[in-house]
């Protein structure tokens, strides 16, 4: 026998082998995997329940109303009405500025309108009596409206003079003094209206059919423990941010006793009114990417992925809106280990358990 045959024989007899091994792998990793033992499971019948859903969020105190107060007039300041951080009234005065020189023009703007009238009086006469023009009647007419709207402007530059608080409210700090020369723009102080509170705060764009003005909130300031704050929603802004896939919402809540202070952080309870919705454990829920999904049981003991819609989650249940249907079994415990098609053992049915939670 040539040297070549001898090496193709041997070659043929390695294959040979190394075919044989292979089959007999798999028939063994066959044979193993039909005897898999069942896995065991804990499960839960699915059915609808009444739940009120609380949502939950952080928010930021704002005063109801909030100016700068300022100057709209290039003076000096004549006086100061007001101390710092004090209560004031609507209309009350803060801050008269010098108006000596607008009250010496006042009074000339007076006598000449006295004197425009008197001379439109005299000439409305002689007209009714056509014994002048009735254009020398009407040059005078224009020369009263001139006078008018002279002491009328004189008189706004007054009241402009006169800074008075635009609503009631608690004043800031003073920052100005007498004799200061104010322009327009000079910040005074401010004020703002704190009786109520404005809170502002977002929620995940999914709870957006619930949002509604006039619902009810309650608010919780981490530094006045135990206290509560209720009130109600005030506007829900009606755009979605592209960013966070969130919702802008403002509240109104009762401060009537100035506990609270603009800028403080809030935490934030809405309940929801009671729905009638089927609600599993979350532990019962899987995860791959942004889909969810669930085991269900079969009658022949096998359990099927299915993918399911979720909504609202809360004190670690969450809401199913699409994929399950009352009457379903699901498997609660023991899905880490699952696969489609898995054969399962029923250790536990946790249906009473958790409808009684």
């Amino acid at each position: 026998m040539s040297v070549k045959n001898k090496y193709t024989i041997a070659l043929g007899a390695i294959l040979l082998c190394i075919i044989s091994g292979i089959l007999h792998k798999n028939v063994k990793l066959g044979t193993s995997a039909s005897n898999k033992s069942p896995l065991s499971v804990s499960i839960m019948t699915v059915s609808k329940s009444k739940t009120a859903t609380v949502l939950k969020s952080i928010g930021t105190a704002v005063s109801n109303e909030s100016v700068d107060i300022m100057s709209n007039v290039t003076q000096t300041v004549a006086s100061i009405h007001f101390t710092d951080c004090e209560h004031v009234k609507k209309g009350q005065l803060l801050v008269q500025l010098n108006i000596n020189k607008k009250t010496a023009e006042k009074k000339q703007a007076e006598i000449n309108l006295v004197e425009q009238r008197r001379e439109f009086n005299r000439l409305e006469v002689l007209k009714k009596k056509k014994i002048i023009p009735e254009k020398d009647y009407d040059v005078q007419q224009t020369k009263l409206l001139d006078a008018q709207a002279k002491l009328d402007g004189i008189n706004a530059d007054i009241k402009e003079s006169s800074i008075v608080a635009p609503f009631d409210g608690i004043l800031g700090i003073r920052k100005i003094s007498i004799g200061a020369l104010l322009t327009p723009g000079s910040v005074i102080t401010t004020i703002d209206d704190i009786d109520k509170l404005k809170v502002d705060f977002t929620l995940p764009e999914k709870y957006n059919l619930f949002l509604k003005p006039n619902l009810k909130i309650i608010a919780k300031s981490v530094v006045l423990e135990g206290k509560k704050f209720e009130g109600d929603i005030l506007a829900v802004v009606p755009r979605v941010s592209p960013v966070s896939r969130s919702i802008a919402v403002r509240g109104i809540i009762d401060n009537r006793d100035h506990l609270l202070k603009p800028g403080m952080m809030l935490k934030i309870s809405i309940k929801l009114k009671d729905r009638e919705i089927i609600q599993i454990p979350e532990k019962s829920l899987s995860s791959i990417g942004e889909k969810h999904y669930v085991f269900v049981l079969s009658e022949n003991n096998k359990v099927k992925r299915r993918y399911v819609s979720v909504g609202i989650r809360n004190n670690g249940f969450v809401e199913i809106e699409k994929g399950l249907n009352v009457g379903d079994k699901i498997i609660t415990d023991g899905t880490s280990r699952l696969s489609d098609d898995d054969l399962v053992t029923v250790v536990k049915d946790e249906t009473e358990k958790l409808c009684k939670r």
